[in-house]
């Protein structure tokens, strides 16, 4: 039989640990409808105001009746429906303040009356600070401080003409004095541009030396403004301590017809190929009578439709690597196409003209039967839990029997789903997202896991991430070329929150390899681990030395 006494040092120290609690607990009392302040903690006043004085009180009582109403309102719902009532974050509060995430919870005696409703109330002011550093960085260029591809994709719209630029020989200013010298010119062009431009103009870093000049309602016309891109480069540079002069060449596009920011890229980027074609140093307006050979020469479309008959394709393999475990974990299967007639074809040559005719589904199928035939090889050398990823299209998601035929192909190669990754990009989703998340969730039902590659240079939100059924995502390359700690910290604890795993891309450095083992991060991948290599030529062991 438990003492009295000892029952009421139980009560004491319960309400102690309350007390000492970082969420904010309000506790009323029910009786009909009447809801009373019972007891609040620490936390809860801070928040609110709301004290223990208040016990015994109505929210009318105590607050403004704009936030009583809203108070009342929630409560009876709870009274109303008898069951735990989950509210969200990020509503503005009548009283001026952000809510939290909200859990309101009904108490009930033995005879089934609701005797209290019991809240705890999460303060989120500073995972919204971190939210918000998060999406300055989601559509800012950290080096250039313009904005990014992913702004001018997702907040750039009707523009009146853009302006994409690109650096002559500007590799080699890198491959001459290296990239941080090359880093300094390019905050240089960024601080030109804005000088000039940012007032009246929207200026985007594309990557790399590539920036866009975006006129939303350009008064002037657009030789004149591509002239005065062009004096901007008439002063000549610091490189390396020594003053030099670099050029700029300008490709166009013009709307006419309100074409999409998407349509008016891949215009302005025929037209800059044009103008490097010509000489360089000069611009080019896209005309669309015009023909442009270049667009339409590199058509591989017949050679590929028999490539996989004639057996040019073949998979090369980039290990993925725990630093934390220090032992490799999967690979990731890369497509490439020797032709017999053209010899090595660049993936970013043919993979969009296999997707645009369709030929990227029998090629794809192809690509999941060889990755499963080599998993069995490659699970001998790095050990039974080896997976084996796969980049997976927009098209291949579309097909209605993919699911259906990659489980008929698994079966056949007597391999188990969760022994494959399928990588998808951000761009894969924007069409038809509840199709996407169909597919995707029956995938992972099956034992498939989900990777979001690419991450950062998609055109989605943020949001994405919780809209998506999916288990990793890997950082874009870029992120780690430019080593910034700390939006790499801000995307590992992001996805640490989101339980999701970290695969770091184009690792090429044992600075970098050090810094993401430091910080945790689950794999790693790049010519630092390995280049990519055909199953045979794979290094039995990563060993990781300082290089």
């Amino acid at each position: 039989m438990i003492n009295p006494a000892n029952r009421l040092l139980d009560v004491k120290t319960l309400l102690s640990m309350m007390d000492n609690m970082e969420d904010s607990i309000y506790i009323m009392s029910v009786d009909g409808s009447d809801i009373k302040y019972y007891y609040v903690n620490r936390a809860a006043t801070k928040f609110s105001g709301i004290t223990m004085d208040a016990v015994g009180l109505t929210f009318f009582d105590t607050n403004t009746s704009q936030m009583a109403n809203y108070l009342h309102k929630k409560y009876t719902r709870v009274i109303t429906e008898r069951r735990t009532i989950k509210y969200e974050d990020g509503v503005v509060l009548p009283n001026g303040m952000l809510s939290g995430e909200s859990v309101l919870t009904p108490i009930f005696s033995e005879s089934g009356d609701m005797e209290f409703i019991v809240t705890v109330t999460r303060d989120i002011t500073e995972r919204k600070q971190h939210e918000n550093l998060l999406y300055h960085y989601a559509y800012h260029d950290d080096l250039s401080k313009l904005y990014n591809r992913r702004f001018l994709l997702e907040h750039v719209h009707n523009p009146a003409n853009i302006y994409l630029l690109d650096l002559d020989y500007f590799k080699n200013i890198n491959d001459i004095f290296g990239h941080d010298v090359g880093d300094t010119v390019l905050v240089e062009v960024a601080n030109r541009l804005v000088e000039k431009f940012g007032a009246e103009y929207i200026l985007v870093r594309l990557g790399g030396d590539e920036f866009v000049v975006v006129a939303m309602g350009e008064p002037r016309s657009a030789k004149e403004t591509a002239d005065q891109i062009n004096q901007l480069f008439a002063a000549p540079f610091t490189v390396n301590d020594h003053l030099m002069k670099l050029s700029v060449s300008i490709g166009v596009a013009q709307s006419v017809k309100k074409e999409t920011i998407q349509t008016l890229l891949k215009q302005a980027d025929i037209a800059l190929y044009k103008a490097k074609g010509a000489g360089r140093k000069r611009f080019h307006i896209f005309e669309a009578s015009s023909k442009y050979d270049h667009v339409e020469n590199f058509i591989h479309e017949l050679a590929l439709s028999v490539a996989v008959e004639k057996e040019e394709l073949h998979l090369c393999y980039q290990l993925i690597y725990n630093p934390v475990r220090e032992e490799v974990i999967g690979a990731e299967a890369l497509l490439r196409w020797n032709s017999a007639n053209m010899g090595m074809i660049q993936p970013n040559d043919f993979i969009p003209i296999a997707e645009e005719t369709g030929l990227i589904i029998p090629i794809g199928y192809w690509v999941i039967r060889q990755a499963c035939k080599d998993w069995h090889l490659l699970k001998e050398i790095y050990g039974s839990q080896f997976k084996v990823s796969v980049n997976i299209s927009r098209i291949q998601l579309n097909e209605p029997l993919f699911v259906d035929q990659m489980l008929q192909i698994l079966e056949d190669e007597h391999v188990d789903p969760r022994m494959m990754e399928l990588e998808i990009t951000e761009s894969t989703t924007i069409h038809s997202m509840e199709d996407v998340q169909q597919t995707l969730r029956r995938l992972r039902t099956e034992g498939f896991t989900i990777a979001l590659d690419d991450f950062g240079t998609g055109y989605s939100s943020l949001s994405m991430l919780t809209l998506l059924p999916i288990d990793k995502l890997k950082i874009d390359r870029s992120f780690i070329w430019e080593m910034n700690v700390s939006l790499i910290s801000a995307i590992l604890a992001m996805a640490n929150a989101l339980n999701l795993q970290v695969i770091a891309e184009g690792i090429e450095t044992y600075e970098q390899y050090r810094m993401l083992k430091e910080m945790n991060c689950w794999g790693v991948q790049g010519f630092f681990i390995n280049e990519p290599a055909q199953f045979a030529l794979l290094p039995k062991q990563v060993v990781v030395v300082r290089k």
